[in-house]
């Protein structure tokens, strides 16, 4: 499922929004690994890549990454679906760099 507005906001109102902006360099590295990962995949059958399918590649990195787990932690925001909905702003956010990179 992809941002939505609500998602989006709420993402703000957590702090979540100021830490990507923080730490762009970082997750810019990820989401273009990941990118790249399921481009491999998914050209590979012909179709076209799409946001729905980085993310989920995406998202498992996030879970073990330092900066954005200390970050969920400090602020008791333990709900598993902050990560999905991370991976998803990442991806949103990042969208047409990366995939103007792949052509």
């Amino acid at each position: 499922m992809a941002l939505n507005l609500v998602k989006e906001m709420r993402l703000q109102d957590a702090g979540l929004i100021d830490l990507y902006e923080k730490e762009l360099k970082l997750w810019r590295a990820m989401a273009e690994q990941a990118y790249t990962y399921t481009a491999a995949y998914v050209e590979g059958s012909g179709a076209t890549v799409r946001p729905d399918d980085v993310v989920p590649a995406l998202q498992p990195v996030l879970e073990v990454t330092p900066e954005l787990r200390q970050f969920l932690e400090r602020e008791k925001l333990r709900q598993h679906y902050w990560y999905e909905w991370f991976a998803e702003l990442v991806i949103d956010r990042l969208w047409l760099e990366l995939n103007r990179r792949r052509k």
